[in-house]
Parts: structure tokens; sequence; C-alpha cells
């Protein structure tokens, strides 16, 4: 059986279709959540590791300057006064002398050490420099230096001087905690460009056997103060010696007395 609606109820049930549509409708059911409740438990939420900068690559261990100038200081000052100024000495290995003397005509080294008023002094006056180097320091109180040096007589010679020489030095003196005290011999080859007098002789009696070289042989003694060694007064016997005829048969030879100031670096 088929019902037929009428026009009019059939235009009334799509405006009430229509008008459901457009009202979408019965409203829902809202419930409102706080937002600390809605997100996750904290510790719940995975650990996130930090991002950190690569670790440096290390490099050579080296103390600090001033600790080890501090770990020096303490080393040093535990030291007596002649020890302290033996290691600041052998710390120093350079130094530089100037010096100032006066030759002598006559008297042989061994009288003139002892007693130096009886030689004929100021027929040269001397003016030089040097330069040492320490090699070493060995027994404690014995040290090795090297030496380049040279001068110029004026007066009766008027020439010059070189020498390459090592000295041995002792300073191992008991007085040093007051004085610090060295005392040096040298040993090496010395070169002259004009024959001083004595080694020359007199037009009357001149010298038999005569060498422009001959060995420097100078007794040196200094003398500092144990807080100060780098600076040194020197007393220097410069000798120049045949070596008792090895040097082209000469026994004779000039002795000169010089005065320095030296400094150590």
């Amino acid at each position: 059986m088929t019902v037929v609606f009428s026009r009019p109820a059939r235009l009334a049930s799509l405006a009430a279709a229509a008008l459901m549509l457009a009202a979408g409708g019965p409203p829902p059911e809202r419930v409102t959540t706080p937002r600390q409740q809605a997100l996750p438990a904290a510790e719940s939420a995975p650990a996130v590791a930090p991002v950190s900068e690569p670790a440096p690559v290390p490099g050579p261990l080296s103390a600090p300057a001033a600790a080890v100038a501090a770990i020096t200081a303490t080393d040093l000052a535990n030291l007596t006064p002649a020890n302290r100024a033996r290691a600041l000495a052998d710390a120093r290995p350079w130094s530089g002398t100037l010096f100032v003397g006066s030759s002598v005509a006559d008297g042989y080294l061994r009288e003139l050490i002892i007693e130096p008023w009886t030689g004929s002094w100021g027929d040269d006056t001397l003016v030089g420099g040097a330069v040492q180097y320490r090699l070493g320091r060995f027994w404690r109180f014995f040290t090795v230096d090297l030496e380049l040096g040279s001068q110029y007589r004026f007066g009766q010679t008027e020439g010059g001087e070189f020498w390459a020489v090592a000295y041995l030095r002792y300073d191992g003196f008991p007085w040093s905690n007051y004085i610090y005290t060295t005392l040096g011999l040298s040993m090496g080859p010395d070169f002259v460009t004009r024959l001083p007098q004595v080694e020359r002789g007199t037009d009357a009696r001149p010298e038999q056997n005569q060498s422009a070289f001959l060995n420097y042989f100078s007794p040196e003694i200094t003398f500092a103060l144990p807080e100060h060694p780098q600076y040194e007064v020197a007393l220097r016997y410069m000798h120049r010696s045949g070596m008792f005829g090895l040097y082209n048969g000469v026994w004779e030879g000039a002795n000169s007395f010089a005065v320095g100031f030296r400094y150590r670096f």
C-alpha cells in the first residue's frame, strides 16, 4: 500500500529537516580538564641528555712559571749562602769581563805572586776583555770554563794579544758564606801581534828563542757577594809561558797584572 503525502506536507517535512541540519543537533556535554592534569607526569617523560661540547684534547703538562719560580726560590732558601752562590753562578753559564792592567818588565811569576812589589811595572798598559762559558761542575767545588779574550798593550809594545783557554776553578773556600771566592788556573794558546820587550830582549842581548805563540797561564782569583754572585771582581796574573821550552825553545815570557769586573748572564 503506497501512502501519498500531499504537497503541503512534503514541504513542511523538508523545512523541518533543513532546520535540524542547520542547528547541528543537540549540544554535546563538555567537561573542562585543567592543563596540568592533561599533561603527562614529569617522571614518566623520557630524560633528554644535555648537549655538550666535545672534550678538549689535553696538551703537554707544564707548571706555571710562577710555580716554578716559587719552587726554585724555596729550594735556594734552604741552602747555605755559599751553596746558593754556587747554584746561582752555575745558572748563568755565560759571563763577560772587562779589565785594565800593567805589564811587569822583569821577575819570575812565582816571585811576583808572593812579592808583586818587586817587579818593574808600567812598561805597558793593558786594556781588554774576555767572554767565558761554564761547561759544568764536578766534585762539588770544581768547575771548567772556556774563555776567549783579547787586549791591547799600550807603551813599549803597542800590539794586540789574543787567547783561547780553559779555566779550572775551585770555589770551596770556607769563608765563601761571607765572600764568595773562586781561584782559577788557565791553559791554552796565546798570540801577540808584536812581542813584548821582555820577550824580544835588547838590541845588545836579543832573546835567542822567540815565538808569537805561547801558552796563556794566568792564575785568577775572584770575589763576589754570596747574594749577588753574578757580579765579580777579578784579579789576574797574565803570564805568557814557553812551558819550559815547549814553544820554540822559549823559557821566558811576559808577565802582567790586571783588575777586572765580570758579569754573569
